[in-house]
């Protein structure tokens, strides 16, 4: 029987619920647009094979539940000593992915990372790889936003790499308000309005006053996000403070013509999440 104590769960419990998933997945970048970039960059992904991290002690799977209840799927680098040993970690480094880029995959990519003593964790976005969702830009941005919080809660230094997109999605992150020691966007585009998108999710609109815990890295021979896409957002974070290097002989992030150059970009990001490289002022 619908009773009243029935009805009150309703309004107060359930429906908001049902809104705010419809209202986490809606497209505001176009219905078909969003819809057609999404499919086309998922598309280059890779299929998920978790025995690309078989035999790595030190890789785990990760999940992680959203307000909206879809599961994140991921993995966690477990930090290490000089040993190659699972350590206490000094802090985290959550990394958001570029749009054709998957998590087992990247995830070995970024030992170096684990070296320096950070648990590192990469989730494939709501609707890649294994995790539940639909490819929403808005929705991705929401999505990492709670995982800042929830990582936060955990670890005492706090920091944040994107790329690619995932550094518009960081970019977004950080723009919200959200608690972090330190940050790299590595060629995020510098605005997503040109595309349909609404201009309060532009990079460009989200760097804060002061951003001396941020470093920017673009790439002038990036043929994915030239300097055109992605100059801009450079330019006026440094205009606010943030740290910047423009490589010459960059290109898009894990694309660049050598592992010398590779290894070089890596350890840049590297030294500035760990305080390596000071931050001026």
């Amino acid at each position: 029987m619908f009773n009243l104590k029935t009805y009150l769960f309703v309004l107060l419990v359930v429906l908001p619920n049902i809104a705010f998933s419809a209202d986490r997945e809606a497209t505001v970048c176009g219905w078909f647009k969003e819809r057609l970039y999404f499919q086309m960059w998922s598309s280059m992904a890779p299929p998920p094979d978790a025995s690309r991290v078989s035999g790595n002690e030190l890789i785990e799977r990760a999940e992680f539940t959203t307000a909206d209840g879809k599961v994140l799927k991921g993995y966690k680098y477990q930090s290490q000593n000089e040993n190659g040993l699972a350590t206490h970690p000094e802090g985290y480094i959550l990394v958001a992915l570029g749009n054709a880029m998957i998590a087992d995959l990247m995830i070995t990519a970024l030992e170096l990372f684990s070296q320096r003593g950070y648990d590192i964790y990469i989730y494939d976005y709501r609707g890649y790889g294994e995790s539940q969702g639909k490819r929403r830009i808005n929705a991705i941005i929401e999505d990492y936003k709670e995982l800042v919080v929830h990582l936060n809660a955990q670890y005492e230094k706090q920091l944040l790499y994107g790329i690619s997109l995932g550094g518009a999605v960081m970019a977004n992150v950080i723009g919200s308000g959200v608690q972090y020691d330190r940050a790299v966007i590595d060629s995020s585009p510098s605005r997503l309005s040109p595309h349909g998108c609404p201009e309060r999710i532009d990079p460009a609109e989200n760097i804060p006053d002061d951003v001396k815990n941020i470093l920017v890295i673009t790439g002038e021979i990036d043929s994915v996000l030239g300097p055109k896409m992605t100059s801009e957002f450079r330019e006026r974070a440094e205009q606010k403070g943030a740290a910047v290097f423009n490589g010459s002989n960059y290109a898009h992030p894990f694309m660049d013509s050598s592992h010398e150059i590779h290894n070089e970009r890596l350890n840049r990001v590297i030294n500035f999440l760990d305080g390596s490289e000071a931050i001026d002022g």
